[in-house]
């Protein structure tokens, strides 16, 4: 600092005025190894700067308003600035450390995939990059090369073809809500985390099924915790003229449910529920003691990450969960999660859901699209973020094909 100093005054006279100083680093990379410098602005004397500094009413390092910047230009001629090239220097070292990560990233990802053939290996990182698990990743090369030749494995066009059967067949459907028996209505319960769209989905259900396929629908919610979901149910009944029944208690459900014998289907909506509060999800199986559904969907929302979904389907499938229904395939970064989830969960894929519009903005959920969706080219936005190509086609609640391919 006192060499820099004397080096002040030499060059701008003894009555040099100092306006800012600070210490850096020069070389090295990520500021190790290398070498301490001082950066000091300064006048040739008091009487250079414009008035508002002398005062000391004006901030140095300006920039924010068009007075400051005025100041700034009048000050050129008058500093100097012992400038240091460390920022240049640290984002090339920056750039020069992402380009090694990277390349340290694909050489980890070629080690764990042992003799995968460079051919595969594109595929391979695009599943990865589509959120599939590295692991189901891996299985899914496998078996492609098992079932491909060497000359099939270098033609993308078979490889894309052969992948899209192999993942469709991993994907374990369970179609749509069963018809409805002779004696007694179909009961199917939506329980899920909080925030998933429960209340939402469960009104595309009733809607679909009491104007589409002209069934007689009852709805019955336990959510009593969100006033606006009452509300919300409320007028969703009101607009498909279907009977609504809000339960407090374990034993009024099941008076609710003998109290829609006529109906042919009756949809329980549910609380969301944290997957890691334990104590409200056993609260949950005390109002499924009291009545024990046909069907048990959990709703799981696909933009949730690899980790959260494996925990909640973990904790909520003592519930009895036998059907998986997915939302929010419309902002969705990949697909693959699905995938892994479906497995894990060990039930049925139902139904998903791609947007807020009620009755539309549902299907049926069948393996060929989501192959297809698992397998897709991601999109940029206008805004620059990145969103899933939609291939999902118009709402079909009957179980057949919903999906172009």
């Amino acid at each position: 600092m006192a060499e820099t100093l004397e080096r002040v005054k030499r060059e701008f006279g003894p009555h040099a005025v100092i306006l800012h100083t600070r210490t850096a680093t020069q070389g090295g990379l990520l500021g190790v190894g290398g070498k301490p410098c001082v950066e000091i602005t300064a006048a040739r004397q008091m009487s250079d700067l414009p008035e508002p500094l002398r005062r000391g009413t004006l901030k140095v390092r300006s920039g924010q308003d068009g007075c400051a910047d005025g100041a700034a230009r009048a000050m050129s001629s008058s500093t100097k600035l012992v400038a240091s090239p460390l920022s240049d220097t640290l984002l090339s070292e920056l750039g020069a450390l992402r380009s090694v990560v990277d390349d340290l990233a694909r050489e980890s990802r070629r080690s764990q995939a042992v003799d995968m053939p460079r051919e595969l290996y594109d595929t391979y990182r695009k599943l990865v990059e589509n959120a599939v698990a590295e692991e189901l990743a891996r299985q899914l090369i496998d078996e492609l090369r098992g079932a491909l030749t060497e000359n099939q494995l270098r033609d993308p066009r078979i490889v894309r073809a052969r992948l899209a059967c192999i993942v469709e067949s991993m994907v374990p459907t369970a179609g749509p809500i069963r018809p409805p028996r002779r004696d007694k209505p179909t009961v199917i319960a939506l329980i899920g985390p909080t925030g998933v769209g429960k209340t939402t989905t469960i009104a595309k259900l009733a809607a679909n099924l009491c104007l589409r396929e002209h069934r007689r629908v009852g709805l019955i919610t336990i959510d009593t915790y969100r006033i606006a979901a009452v509300e919300q149910l409320k007028t969703y009944a009101q607009i498909i003229d279907v009977p609504l029944e809000v339960v407090m208690e374990p034993k009024e459900l099941g008076d609710a449910v003998a109290g829609m014998a006529d109906r042919d289907m009756i949809l329980i909506d549910t609380a969301g529920r944290s997957q890691r509060d334990g104590y409200k999800i056993e609260e949950l199986c005390e109002f499924f003691d009291a009545v024990r559904p046909d069907e048990m969907h959990l709703v799981l929302s696909s933009t949730s990450s690899e980790s959260v979904l494996r925990e909640t389907v973990q904790r909520f499938r003592k519930l009895g969960v036998n059907r998986v229904i997915f939302t929010k395939l419309d902002e969705a970064i990949g697909f693959g999660v699905i995938l892994d989830c479906l497995q894990k969960a060990e039930a049925g894929l139902s139904y998903v859901t791609t947007g807020q519009d009620v009755p539309d903005d549902i299907q049926v959920g069948e393996g060929k699209a989501l192959a297809k969706l698992i397998l897709g080219t991601p999109r940029r936005r206008a805004d620059g973020a990145t969103t899933a190509v939609t291939v999902l086609g118009p709402t079909k609640m009957s179980g057949q094909s919903s999906a172009v391919c």
